[in-house]
């Protein structure tokens, strides 16, 4: 009998590794039961409550750790699958007396300020005392890891995707209309550069326009900003996007300046539509790239350099357009969702 599995992260709602559970749901529902568990007391808005059981934490800081304690020690007999959720939480969960928990690593940054990298890192280094399953999106986020955090090799499982929505979406482009963005509207994103990259050129291209998709802190700022420059009217707010296989499939220039990224879901999905993607040089997307450099603008921090290769890259369009849709079949097998659910499950029957 196959044993209950526990997906833990700190709030259910839209994201990379929230998002992720769906895919076990799909994967996994049919043959054990799940349960989804979000530390901040958010309602379920991503999950079929009818495959998966959802329960929300409590609101203040200590109330939090102490129902997440509770929660484990209700269930320490199954297995616990934690979505970046940070040290303090895998020690609460250990202490609780849950068994080799896998540890899923989506992200590079783990402190900010001196004093919170001694906390946390020893956080960190207890918890490792006992067995952990780590798993790392990406070589860049595992190696981020062994850096930073602890001197181990996580096993790297890239994230899967459902490919048959991309796949319907795929065709080579053949001119340049639309340019978009897909993600959080955060800080760190780099969303006004995109902004202002699109102003550079939206002069010598009259029917272009800007579409952007995703919610964020920062939606009102990167609104005022577009309506302060000269092409407010060929910028789009579209906020949370449902159908983003066929929002890429609208449009015919991705850019992505993001800081910094553990792997990248939305370039990976957008290469897989075949459409042509510019993004900063964040070493994760080079293995989604697989050593193609035409859609490397460089660092966020330099835009005069990044001005300069977004230029460049508009005038070659037809041949970025190209190496876009051979990229696409290159990276489907690396990036299929049923691999990732394999190697997912064969972790699971681990335990």
């Amino acid at each position: 009998m196959h044993r209950e599995i526990h997906y833990v992260m700190w709030e259910s709602r839209p994201g990379g590794a929230e998002l992720s559970v769906n895919h076990y749901i799909n994967g996994y529902a049919d043959r054990r039961e799940l349960f989804a568990y979000s530390l901040r007391p958010a309602e379920n808005e991503l999950y079929d409550g009818s495959k998966i059981h959802f329960q929300k934490g409590g609101a203040g800081q200590w109330q939090c750790y102490l129902q997440y304690f509770r929660y484990c020690r209700r269930y320490k007999e199954e297995i616990f699958h934690l979505l970046s959720v940070g040290p303090i939480i895998l020690l609460l969960t250990m202490l609780a007396g849950i068994r080799n928990p896998l540890y899923h690593i989506h992200g590079t940054i783990y402190w900010k300020k001196w004093y919170k990298k001694w906390y946390l890192k020893t956080a960190w280094m207890l918890s490792s005392l006992a067995k952990v399953t780590f798993i790392a999106n990406s070589r860049h986020s595992a190696s981020i890891f062994r850096r930073e955090v602890l001197p181990i090799e996580p096993q790297v499982i890239y994230n899967g995707m459902e490919l048959t929505p991309f796949l319907e979406n795929r065709s080579m482009r053949k001119g340049l209309r639309r340019m978009g963005y897909a993600g959080r509207l955060q800080p760190g994103k780099n969303v006004d550069l995109v902004i202002r990259l699109f102003e550079e050129i939206a002069g010598d291209y009259p029917d272009l326009e800007l579409h952007i998709a995703g919610e964020g802190a920062l939606r009102p700022s990167l609104e005022a900003q577009a309506a302060r420059g000269p092409y407010a009217d060929r910028i789009h707010f579209l906020g949370w996007v449902q159908d983003v296989a066929s929002f890429y499939g609208s449009i015919d220039l991705f850019v992505f300046l993001s800081a910094y990224e553990s792997f990248g879901n939305v370039v990976a999905e957008a290469l897989l539509t075949g459409l042509p993607v510019l993004t900063s040089d964040i070493p994760a997307f080079q293995e989604i790239f697989q050593g193609e450099d035409a859609f490397t603008l460089g660092a966020p921090g330099d835009y005069q350099a990044l001005t300069l290769r977004f230029k460049d890259a508009i005038i070659q369009y037809p041949s970025l357009a190209q190496k876009a849709y051979q990229t696409s079949e290159k990276i489907q097998e690396v990036f299929d969702i049923q691999n990732h659910l394999k190697a997912i499950e064969m972790l699971y029957e681990k335990h």
